[in-house]
This record gives structure tokens, C-alpha cells and sequence, in this order.
């Protein structure tokens, strides 16, 4: 084969090729996030959300059935457009709250079982319906988008632990640890994270506030580039930045009852102090202060896990780790009453540039 030939191949291939994405991309519809609902006893109301691109802005469209499994409600939705509906690039998939304290395991194994879908699907519970929460208009670049980088920048910058289809179905599979997602809420025209939803197996059980999210976080994941604000006195705060965390637990006594020790050590920089000039008198009490609220809240999340009967941070899973021939029923028949010692240690590196 000459030279000339060859390169005439190469283009005409290259040509055909642009020529079959374009064509693909004109006609189907690209879903870009989904969501589940509860619609009776035996029904599920599926809403997909589909961005429509317009000059300068992201338009949104949603399309909604009613069936009785998720598989029959995404073939229901095909009957409702006019193009394909296509499945590759949803980024984020929500499931309502009643409908996530009945159980949503068959509508994330779903996910799992799709080859086009990423293992980086961002999971999240809705206060109200996914629905409603759908559609709504949130951002130029489109909805689907918006709630993406909303849980990605609280995972990364804020209280929000480390979650996503893979983290997800990894815990549900755990023997020794139980799987949380994302608590988001529509609030007018903007979707707010307000907290984590607690699950045992496939059931949420329980939700985190706002105000327990970091002392969540720091027990059950890595905290960096965050910020904290500690409140020393009615009046008086301060604020602490780019905080990194280090969590050590350890185990003593038998395997079937063991004495638990969280020890986290945090360090961070003074971000703000109102009071005057921040002396060394002064960092010394706001690091023992800050060491007691997160010794106080965080042993008072671990006992609402305790009787809740859940273990959103993995301690069968490290005690399996630390014992031989441990068996984790023998464990969690006394995880209620386990006892666990929670210690902390605070170190303010500097206090700014400022100062």
C-alpha cells in the first residue's frame, strides 16, 4: 500500500468518524442526573434530569414515570421522548427520604451493573422527593453539574466525608461497616448539603446535622483544607484553617468485647480572633478548648451509633483487622455496650500572617 493511499484511508476514517460522534450526540438525550421516589406500596417514581445546551446557558428538562421496579421505570421514560435516552453521563443519582428508609439497594445495584456508568456516581439522600428537587434550575452550566460540584466541593473543601457509588456499595457488602450518603434539601432556588444520612444495610436510620458534620468527618475520614469555627464564650469565637486530621484507633481486651481508643490529633492555623492580640497564653486555651468540644461531641455521636446499632465508622472492619479468627456477629452482639475512649490533641501551627 503507497503512502498517498494510506493517508487518504487515515482522513476518510478520521472524517466518518466526527461525522458519527456529531450525529450521535444530535440525537439522543444525555441524561445528566436521576432520581427515585416512593409512589405507593408497590410503585417507583423515576425522574431523570436532561440538559438542553442554549446559547450562553444550560437549560434543564425532566421526565418522570411511575413503575413498579427502577429497571421498568427508565423503559417507561424511553416511551416519553422522542430521541434515546442515554445513561453514560449521569453524575449524580438521589433517592427521597421515605423511599431511603424503605431501602434503595435495588436502585443503586442498577448502577453498578451498567457498564457506561462510573464507579464516581455521587449517591445522595433527598429531604423531600428527588423529584421536586430535580426541577428546579440551579446554575448557568446546568442542574446536573450544579449538584455534582455542590457534593464534590463539600467532600473535598468542607464537612461532607469521602462518598460515591463505589464507597457506597463497598460498605453495603462490608461485614464491619455501614454505608452514609449526602443529606441535601431543595431550599428555594438553591440545594443545600444539610447533613449525612445514616444507613443500616440499604435503610437510612438516622441523619447527622449540620453541626455534628466535622466531628463526624474527622472519626470516619481525612480532613484537610477545611475550616472550623470554635466558639470559646457567648460572645467571643475563633476561627481555624486548613485543618488536617490523623485518626489512630486501637483495641485491647478480648475480641468479642474490646476497649475501643479513637485518638484524633488535629493541627490548623488561625484564621480569625477578635479579642486582641493572640498570645501564647491565649492559643493554649483555645487548643484545650477545642480538644474538649471534640473529645464532648465526638464520644457523643459514637454512643448514638452505639444505640442506634450501627457502625458508620468501620470499627468491625479494624477489629477484624487486629484479631485473629474474629467473627463479626460475636463482635456486634455487644457493639451496643462496647466501651469507647475518645481522646483528642489540638496543635495551632501559626496564627496568620498578621500576626
Amino acid at each position: 500500500m503507497s503512502i498517498r493511499t494510506a493517508l487518504l484511508i487515515g482522513f476518510t476514517v478520521a472524517i466518518l468518524c466526527g461525522c458519527l460522534r456529531k450525529e450521535i450526540l444530535d440525537d439522543i438525550n444525555i441524561e445528566s442526573a436521576v432520581g427515585f421516589d416512593e409512589a405507593g406500596k408497590e410503585k417507583i417514581r423515576g425522574t431523570v434530569l436532561i440538559p438542553v445546551y442554549k446559547k450562553g446557558e444550560t437549560a434543564n428538562k425532566t421526565l418522570t414515570a411511575v413503575s413498579p421496579t427502577a429497571k421498568d421505570v427508565l423503559e417507561e421514560l424511553q416511551y416519553k421522548t422522542s430521541e434515546p435516552l442515554v445513561n453514560g453521563s449521569i453524575e449524580t443519582a438521589l433517592y427521597g427520604k421515605r423511599l431511603a428508609k424503605r431501602g434503595i439497594f435495588p436502585f443503586v445495584d442498577q448502577f453498578h451493573r451498567d457498564a457506561s456508568i462510573g464507579t464516581r456516581l455521587y449517591l445522595a439522600v433527598v429531604d423531600g422527593t428527588a423529584e421536586r428537587l430535580l426541577e428546579g434550575r440551579y446554575g448557568r452550566q446546568g442542574s446536573g453539574i450544579y449538584l455534582s460540584n455542590l457534593l464534590k466541593q463539600n467532600i473535598e473543601q468542607r464537612d461532607l466525608p469521602k462518598t460515591n457509588l463505589h464507597l457506597f456499595l463497598k460498605t453495603y457488602y462490608a461485614d464491619g461497616k455501614d454505608p452514609f450518603l449526602p443529606y441535601i434539601r431543595r431550599v428555594g432556588e438553591d440545594v443545600q448539603v444539610i447533613g449525612v444520612a445514616l444507613f443500616r444495610n440499604d435503610r437510612m436510620v438516622d441523619t447527622i446535622g449540620r453541626s455534628d458534620m466535622f466531628y463526624f468527618k474527622i472519626a470516619a475520614d481525612a480532613y484537610s483544607e477545611g475550616t472550623h469555627t470554635i466558639r470559646l464564650n457567648r460572645q467571643h469565637y475563633v476561627s481555624i484553617k486548613n485543618i488536617s486530621t490523623k485518626r489512630t484507633i486501637s483495641f485491647s481486651g478480648p475480641k468479642t468485647r474490646p476497649h475501643i481508643h479513637v485518638h484524633l490529633a488535629l493541627e490548623g492555623v488561625v484564621r480569625e480572633y477578635k479579642r486582641g492580640a493572640f498570645t501564647f497564653d491565649v492559643r493554649k486555651s483555645v487548643e484545650k478548648t477545642f480538644e474538649q468540644q471534640i473529645r464532648s461531641k465526638t464520644a457523643a455521636l459514637l454512643r448514638r451509633f452505639q444505640e442506634k446499632h450501627i457502625d458508620p465508622i468501620g470499627f468491625g472492619d479494624l477489629a477484624a483487622s487486629r484479631y485473629r479468627q474474629f467473627r463479626h456477629r460475636d463482635f456486634y452482639k455487644n457493639y451496643s455496650h462496647l466501651p469507647i475512649r475518645v481522646t483528642a490533641e489540638v496543635t495551632i501551627r501559626d496564627t496568620g500572617i498578621i500576626e
